[in-house]
């Protein structure tokens, strides 16, 4: 599963970030296999550090996507998710977290592949830095009447 990060410095001693994401089922718990018929949560956490973090300021932009594995739905899953830089003090490490609520039924049964990825911008304007995290793998089941 790729997850990488994108700075706007390619100095990682300037800047550098991680990412990482989990499922979460309704349980609270982390999973891989869902039900279509209950909501289900994607929580995304990144972190920039370097000499130059602690001066970013703007927002990031949380996304997330599904890839059907085989045919069928593609597409975004959850609503947007705007963190701003603020959120976390204007250290030389700073972590943020975000988490994605995707509606029963969202996507429909089958494999898909996820793909998370978080922008930054400043000002609105959107800039040359983004953490992509490709996977997991998720199957999603109807249990029936």
């Amino acid at each position: 599963m790729p997850h990488t990060f994108d700075a706007l410095d390619p100095d990682p001693a300037h800047l550098l970030g991680v990412i990482g994401v989990q499922v979460i089922d309704p349980d609270g718990n982390p999973n891989r296999v869902l039900q279509t018929n209950l909501g289900w949560q994607i929580k995304v956490d990144w972190n920039i550090s370097g000499l130059v973090a602690g001066g970013l300021d703007g927002d990031w932009k949380v996304r997330a996507f599904a890839e059907s594995l085989g045919g069928g739905f593609e597409g975004q899953v959850g609503a947007d998710m705007i963190v701003p830089l603020s959120a976390a003090p204007a250290t030389n490490n700073r972590s943020y977290s975000a988490t994605i609520n995707v509606p029963a039924g969202t996507p429909p049964e089958g494999t898909y592949l996820l793909t998370v990825v978080v922008n930054y911008s400043n000002l609105g304007v959107p800039q040359q830095m983004a953490g992509f995290a490709q996977g997991p793998t998720v199957e999603f089941y109807n249990p029936g009447p």
